[in-house]
């Protein structure tokens, strides 16, 4: 699951989310618009938060979906 989706359907607002994972305002923003890629500590933070809904796999989906296409056309 998305982080975004995770944070709309719990009804919090990215402060309060990272409140409750040790992390700062910034970082959850970036992290959602795919500005930054989190650390394997910051996956842990968020996978206990969200009780493993959110997952680094999840963020490597994202990244790879944002990713410009590499095929050239001829």
């Amino acid at each position: 699951m998305r982080l975004i989706d995770y944070i709309k359907r719990e009804g919090i607002s990215q402060r309060r989310f990272a409140i409750r994972s040790g992390l700062s305002p910034a970082s959850i923003c970036r992290l959602i618009k795919g500005e930054r890629y989190p650390s394997k500590e910051t996956v842990i933070r968020i996978f206990t938060v969200t009780k493993g809904e959110v997952t680094a796999n999840d963020f490597q989906k994202e990244a790879q979906a944002n990713q410009p296409n590499n095929v050239s056309t001829v």
